[in-house]
């Protein structure tokens, strides 16, 4: 037979299924009816399965649609899935009651998390600098600053960083940040003054540490320091004046004074010794040597040749006995001195 004359029986075959098919599920489900989202009781998945109007598989087949469309009133067990089976549920109708019967995982929505603020920064950068990571805590301290511009402590923090750095201008900038912000601060005074000291400002330093005391007396650290600095001024100060220039001390007046070789420039009347006869007789000649001392006056009160033939310096010493010297002065009072003359005794000199 050829197709195209089977199509009428054909097609006229599948309209009356389908409408057997509506037949049965009516029959089957009568819930469907009256609610399409009412979901499957055990009883309804039996009385469908024991339903003659359509086959076994029909029947398995739209039982399956309907419990994965509209879900079913009770938990799978094993219990159950027995007594499906020898009621005859497929595999397949019992794999998609396993599946609806498991309780499906709550979603829950994952919360987007809110943005670090500015106190996450801070506390971020408190940390790196307790650690010594100073370059990463200025970074936050930072970024902290720019969103929170009216917390001093974030201000304190960065200046406490730029000081362990030594860039001191910059601490000094950022405390009187903090000082604008809680102008009744004292440990920002205090802090501010060790900045000020470390940076050479000494005067501005001892201004802070008093400000830090005023506003909190039992500041210790800040008590200390002022009076610290206080007394180093003083000292620098005591040490900047001119000191006075002591008088020269008066010399101690000795019972002689030395005046070395005396000539004929010190004396008011220098005697020339008489050359001995005996000594001119035997040609003996030479220069005697005679030590002195002279009085306040300037006489001679003693001589004693030191140096000479023994024959020229009796006539040495007579002759300076009777010589007198201008008086020797000592812080311009006359004085005892002692000194040397000396006398050339030359034969040539005594034949011319």
């Amino acid at each position: 037979m050829k197709v195209t004359l089977a199509t009428p029986l054909f097609n006229q075959a599948r309209r009356l299924f389908r409408a057997a098919l509506l037949a049965a599920l009516v029959i089957i489900v009568p819930t469907i009816a009256s609610s399409q989202a009412a979901k499957l009781s055990l009883a309804d998945l039996l009385i469908g399965l024991r339903s003659q109007k359509v086959s076994l598989e029909d029947r398995n087949r739209i039982l399956m649609e309907a419990v994965k469309t509209r879900g079913i009133t009770f938990a799978s067990s094993t219990v159950i899935e027995s007594e499906l089976t020898s009621t005859g549920a497929s595999p397949s109708l019992i794999a998609a009651i396993r599946e609806v019967s498991q309780p499906k995982p709550e979603i829950k929505p994952v919360a987007t998390p809110a943005p670090p603020d500015h106190t996450f920064y801070a506390k971020r950068a408190d940390s790196n600098a307790t650690k010594g990571e100073f370059s990463l805590a200025l970074t936050d301290y930072d970024t902290a600053a720019n969103m929170k511009p009216d917390d001093s402590t974030i201000f304190a923090g960065r200046a406490r960083t730029h000081f362990n750095l030594k860039s001191f201008e910059k601490a000094l900038a950022d405390y009187d940040k903090v000082l604008e912000l809680s102008p009744k601060d004292p440990a920002a005074y205090y802090y501010r003054g060790l900045t000020y000291e470390r940076a050479g400002k000494v005067d501005k330093a001892l201004a802070d540490f008093k400000k830090a005391v005023d506003l909190d007396p039992k500041n210790e650290n800040a008590v200390l320091n002022a009076k610290r600095l206080e007394d180093e001024i003083a000292k620098a100060a005591e040490a900047a004046k001119p000191k006075p220039v002591p008088p020269a001390p008066k010399p101690v007046r000795p019972e002689f004074l030395d005046v070395g070789t005396l000539t004929a420039s010190d004396a008011e009347r220098l005697v020339t010794p008489s050359y001995p006869q005996l000594a001119f007789r035997a040609n003996i000649e030479g220069r005697v040597s005679v030590d002195i001392e002279l009085d306040a006056e300037g006489k001679v009160v003693s001589a004693k040749a030191t140096s000479g033939h023994q024959m020229l310096r009796q006539a040495a010493e007579d002759a300076a006995r009777r010589s007198k010297f201008r008086p020797t002065l000592f812080d311009n009072v006359a004085i005892k001195a002692r000194g040397m003359l000396n006398y050339n005794f030359s034969l040539r000199s005594t034949n011319e």
